[in-house]
């Protein structure tokens, strides 16, 4: 007579599995960087890959606790790892900042990274200073991160002041950088794929009125470009009297989240569709 051997979660069928698995990883938190240095930045997710010396998926000095307590069911063992952890990378947001915006940098530091891992991640979020988001139209070649083999869900931007906002001309610095941002925005919305959207957060960087500016400048510039309906969709978070927090997606595609641009134009101007040659728009 057949000895019964115990169920355990690796004899389930592997459907319920693969269920287990995307109820455990769904709605992962952001993976913070706590002031990495920029050396460490993309290599955040290397240890994922050498299960061999038993490592967890995420550096614990610089991840916050609920995520890392959610994949380290990846050291669990091998099987589990390898049955999981693309899933575990496309629910995860990783953080990367500083110079990783250039395409040579970002190839350096995502090469311990094969080529299907990097296609299973479908969250990133860029924090920068302004003058690194240049290379978004200046080198990225409408690709995120210049990079073919990314196939982003969500990319999510965070920029960041330069040091001359501290000074006493910060007010005039800040609406420089406001329209610097404004078109570098415009212009890579123009020919960015493989994304399908952009959510660009203040975090504090500017303040309300400044980041009006930015948003209602970049609605214009697109809505200039490619008339009331050109592809993309707007939605931002609603106007309060604190704007710290306060966001705006950029969505692509035909869905149906955010207005047409069209819209988003009327909506910003009162209600009324104004001139697009007038001085100023």
């Amino acid at each position: 007579m057949a000895v019964m051997q115990p169920a355990c979660f690796l004899t389930l069928p592997s459907e319920l599995r693969n269920s287990i698995y995307t109820y455990v990883f769904d709605s992962l938190p952001e993976c913070e960087e706590l002031d990495a240095p920029p050396e460490r930045l993309l290599l955040l997710s290397a240890p994922i890959f050498r299960f061999e010396n038993r490592t967890t998926y995420l550096d614990s000095a610089y991840h916050n606790i609920q995520a890392r307590r959610k994949l380290a069911v990846l050291a669990t063992c091998r099987q589990i790892h390898d049955e999981a952890h693309l899933m575990a990378l496309s629910k995860t947001s990783f953080h990367i900042s500083g110079e990783c915006t250039y395409p040579d940098l970002f190839n350096i530091k995502s090469r311990p990274l094969n080529p299907s891992k990097i296609g299973a991640i479908r969250h990133l979020t860029l924090t920068a200073r302004i003058s690194h988001l240049r290379a978004l139209n200046e080198t990225w070649g409408g690709l995120p991160f210049g990079h073919a083999g990314l196939d982003l869900d969500t990319l999510t931007i965070i920029p960041r002041r330069p040091d001359c906002s501290t000074s006493a001309y910060a007010e005039v610095a800040d609406l420089s950088q406001s329209h610097t941002l404004a078109y570098i925005f415009a212009e890579t919305l123009k020919s960015l794929r493989n994304v399908g959207a952009v959510e660009v957060r203040n975090s504090a960087c500017f303040n309300d009125v400044v980041w009006r500016i930015v948003y209602r400048s970049l609605v214009y510039r697109t809505w200039r470009w490619g008339g009331e309906c050109c592809g993309v969709r707007f939605e931002a978070s609603p106007d309060a009297d604190n704007e710290r927090d306060a966001w705006f997606k950029v969505h692509f595609g035909d869905g149906k989240t955010g207005s047409d641009v069209g819209e988003e134009v009327i909506r910003l101007a009162g209600g009324e569709m104004p001139d697009r040659d007038a001085p100023g728009m």
